[in-house]
């Protein structure tokens, strides 16, 4: 948990509006569509950003995991 911790302060810090789709969806529970309206943004934009967020999180996880951070 405290990789996981570290890894979303570190997107914040990136891409703040992938960070706040993160929380929408993973820890709010909202779909990608739910979450665009919050965010006022298309849900193109929204599912653009979701999926960067879980790539960038899983790249950072990875490497955390495996001692390259």
């Amino acid at each position: 948990l405290d990789a996981l911790q570290a890894a979303l302060e570190a997107l914040v810090a990136v891409a703040p509006d992938a960070a706040r789709m993160v929380d929408l969806r993973f820890f709010a529970g909202l779909s990608v569509e739910a979450a665009a309206d919050v965010m006022a943004i298309s849900p193109r934009s929204a599912a653009r950003l979701w999926a960067f967020a879980r790539a960038w999180l899983f790249d950072r996880l990875t490497a955390t995991r495996n001692g390259s951070m």
